[in-house]
């Protein structure tokens, strides 16, 4: 493939995981309280991070998840999702680079990447509380958000690496 197909490529790709991410934030969700939901779209986000080059994963997982705050109704959030989702990929992308063929595995994962995922989901969690926190200047009800918090990002990060493994062999290069 030459250069401009495969970059061509790669913006076709960053689009379509960032319109996926959006719609399985949007869609994919389950109400857990007032103006509270879980959805599947950290799943996609953490796969953008397997599937594309890290600076493209920076966009595609971010953007998506903003873009739904702001066409979901939760336009004060967007900014924060921006930058919540955007640490999550960050720790995840630099932590994967250092995975190797070589690494030792934990629970069929690369340890570099595990703890990854392991870091980027506390990021998340631990952002989104500070965020509740800062908007809404109570400490207790941001802590009641933890658990579903956490539940959110590790099933996003589970189903990541599920999805991941049932790709074909040819569909990641």
């Amino acid at each position: 493939m030459s250069n401009k197909n495969s970059s061509l490529m790669i913006l076709v790709e960053t689009a379509l995981l960032t319109a996926i991410t959006m719609l399985c934030t949007l869609i994919l969700k389950v109400p857990v309280g007032p103006d509270c939901y879980i959805h599947l779209g950290d799943t996609i986000m953490f796969l953008a991070v397997i599937i594309l080059p890290l600076p493209y994963a920076c966009f595609a997982g971010p953007v998506g998840a903003m873009l739904a705050d702001l066409i979901g109704g939760y336009a004060f959030w967007a900014p924060w999702t921006f930058v919540i989702k955007l640490l999550c990929v960050l720790v995840l992308g630099l932590l994967r680079k250092k995975s190797t063929e070589n690494s030792k595995r934990l629970l069929t994962v690369p340890v570099p990447e595990f703890i990854g995922y392991v870091i980027a989901c506390i990021f998340g969690v631990m952002g989104y509380f500070v965020a509740e926190y800062l908007l809404f200047g109570n400490w207790v009800a941001a802590a009641t958000c933890i658990p579903l918090n956490c539940l959110q990002m590790g099933v996003g990060a589970v189903l990541s690496v599920v999805v991941y493994k049932r790709l074909p062999k040819n569909f990641i290069k």
